[in-house]
């Protein structure tokens, strides 16, 4: 008897599994099945560039865009890849500002497909791709 209770607690609980694992793919939208595809396909450009960065040992730039500026100094934000990571360094030089790192972010290849797809910044997006390419 105390068998019987036990698979019958278990079938009631793969039941229930499988009904939350149902309604969230019901309550999906179809932006939220666009963005997982588009990261899927992003994290596998980004694998395929992380394997080159670990054979030659040197960090591939995805992308590189000005804050703020102006003749004298700069305020940039540069992305590299290296072999596991995405590093996103924010820093000031030039004029007579010495040069700092003002911020610097580290994420893995999916963390950082994600945030590009939730912040929906094409300008980003396009010149990483672009430099994936590359």
């Amino acid at each position: 008897m105390v068998g019987h209770n036990k698979y019958a607690r278990q079938s009631r609980l793969q039941k229930k599994k499988i009904q939350t694992i149902e309604s969230s793919y019901i309550h999906k939208t179809k932006a939220d099945v666009v963005e997982d595809w588009f990261v899927e396909r992003f994290v596998d450009k980004l694998r395929k560039v992380s394997v080159v960065v670990q054979q030659t040992h040197i960090p591939h730039i995805l992308y590189r865009t000005t804050i703020e500026g102006n003749e004298d100094a700069l305020d940039e934000e540069v992305c590299l890849m290296s072999e596991k990571y995405i590093i996103v360094i924010r820093y000031a030089y030039g004029g007579f500002i010495p040069s700092k790192f003002q911020k610097i972010k580290i994420y893995t290849l999916d963390k950082f497909a994600r945030m590009i797809a939730q912040d929906r910044n094409t300008n980003l997006l396009v010149e990483c791709l672009r430099n994936l390419e590359e």
